[in-house]
């Protein structure tokens, strides 16, 4: 008979060291209201998810912390879009907001948590009174009418929540369950977020062949949303309206820069200094070269405006990759090309929603009730309320020549800079006269629509990529561009840029 040796102590000391511990934590007291879950990949995943869409479920708020791969496979089949960061919060509250931000620690995730701004939840006490079927069967079916105004994304998924809580339940307090198959419908209908929050951001890339710089900022929250339309007339059928736009007016709010640095011109050895040129880009499926951003064919540098080779899915045959959408739609872009130094922006989009909500509830042989809930909506983005918005000695342009992006640039009029110097004997900062020797606000705004049929489960990314230049320009369209033939005097220009993706996933049904 063969022998075994016992394991010492120290063997099963060493053995019990090496066996992955659980990390999963749930915290529920350090933001009030908040479930904070941090998870890593020792814990089993499939588990945290289905704990998640239970406390959706519940409308309960979460925030969800670990490295950004591990959090990346826990989005609910019913969550539609997912950030790329360490920590993912989810607001049940209107529709479903998703949002993302990357916490350098503990201590500046609980500071940004503590000050964030929720949804009005629209809770019901347990002890609200509810309405008992006496029917083994019962329900009943609502029109629905109204129309929404939303100066910004998410607040066009609040409205729609309140409406439609009108619309359902009238005066009448719902119960708890009610409320939650209320909420889960809700869900399909409107779910939001922010695409990207920068706050005096430092450059994330150079462009090649320019010089990196660290002197432009981007102060910029652009906000998205994703609305599900049933039109009945549309040959399409179903299709989802995705709205991004920039927020926030005034306080530097856009492209800036460093303090200090403001565009100038320079009497001593002429020419305008500082003088910022800035590109939004912003579209649908895989980015050129992605792995290697200085490498990006942007190709968008001021005063050449040629068309951007950045996103693949343009390019000939690439409508047909996986990661681009079938037959998108654009709706809406703001702002439009400048006339005369003055653009119309975007101040808010009208919606008008028609159509019907069906509400019941079922009884079963053993007398348990449940209720269940459904809609079939019209969703028509009717109008935009616009404004005209003074871009002095700016030019706004975009690019028509694509179907799954568009390209706006905002260009300095270096001419009517030179004209309006000339005017008054100035010499100095240009602050006075031009937002691109300050800061400049883009207002920004796209609106797409994509058909549910040959996007359902495809897994898509929509990218903006917000690009800046630092320009020395003389009288006449002549500004340091691309890097300078060898007998030139002027440097290479600094060209930089930042970019956001969201993931999107399409539903089937």
């Amino acid at each position: 008979m063969r022998a075994y040796a016992r394991p010492t102590l120290a063997l099963l000391i060493a053995a019990a060291v090496c066996q992955p511990a659980p990390a999963m934590t749930q915290d529920d007291t350090s933001v009030v209201g908040v479930t904070i879950l941090t998870v890593d990949d020792n814990d089993d995943l499939v588990e945290v998810e289905l704990k998640i869409e239970a406390w959706l479920d519940e409308g309960r708020r979460l925030a969800l912390t670990g490295a950004s791969s591990v959090l990346g496979v826990l989005k609910p089949d019913d969550v539609y879009a997912w950030p790329t960061a360490n920590t993912i919060v989810l607001d049940p509250g209107a529709g479903m907001g998703v949002f993302g931000f990357d916490a350098t620690d503990a201590s500046h995730r609980l500071t940004v948590l503590n000050g964030w701004t929720w949804s009005d939840r629209g809770e019901v006490d347990d002890a609200a009174p509810r309405t008992v079927r006496s029917t083994e069967n019962s329900s009943r079916s609502l029109d629905v009418s109204f129309d929404l105004s939303a100066a910004t994304p998410s607040s066009v998924c609040r409205a729609f929540r309140r409406k439609m809580t009108t619309t359902v339940f009238g005066q009448r307090v719902p119960g708890r369950d009610e409320f939650r198959v209320f909420s889960r419908e809700l869900r399909r209908w409107c779910q939001y977020g922010n695409l990207s929050v920068h706050t005096a951001a430092l450059p994330q890339f150079t462009v090649a062949p320019f010089r990196a710089t660290d002197e432009p900022r981007l102060s910029l929250v652009t906000e998205w949303a994703l609305l599900r339309n049933n039109d009945p007339i549309d040959a399409h059928g179903t299709t989802f309206v995705f709205w991004a736009k920039t927020v926030g007016e005034g306080g530097g709010s856009g492209f800036g820069r460093r303090d200090g640095t403001e565009g100038y011109y320079d009497t001593a050895r002429g020419g305008l200094r500082r003088l910022l040129d800035a590109s939004i880009h912003s579209g649908w499926g895989p980015i050129e070269y992605d792995g290697v951003v200085s490498a990006w064919p942007i190709n968008s540098s001021f005063p050449r405006a040629e068309k951007t080779g950045l996103f693949v899915c343009d390019e000939p045959e690439g409508d047909e990759l996986f990661g681009c959408p079938r037959q998108p739609r654009l709706r809406t872009l703001y702002p439009v090309d400048s006339i005369d130094g003055v653009v119309t922006v975007s101040r808010a989009e009208r919606f008008i929603v028609g159509g019907n909500a069906q509400a019941g509830v079922s009884i079963d042989t053993m007398g348990k009730a449940t209720p269940n809930m459904s809609f079939s909506l019209n969703l028509v983005q009717a109008t935009t309320e616009t404004a005209q918005s003074e871009m002095h000695l700016v030019q706004t342009r975009t690019n028509t020549d694509a179907r799954f992006y568009r390209a706006t640039r905002w260009t300095p009029d270096v001419p009517a800079i030179y004209r309006w110097i000339n005017a008054r004997g100035h010499n100095g900062s240009l602050v006075q006269a031009t937002p691109l020797a300050g800061t400049l606000n883009p207002q920004y705004e796209i609106v797409w629509e994509l058909p549910l049929r040959g996007n359902e489960g495809r897994k898509l990314s929509y990218n903006m990529i917000y690009e800046a230049g630092w320009n020395t320009c003389f009288n006449g369209p002549n500004c340091a561009g691309h890097v300078p033939p060898p007998d030139s005097t002027l440097q290479a220009k600094g060209r930089v840029g930042w970019k956001d993706r969201l993931r999107l996933v399409i539903p089937y049904d």
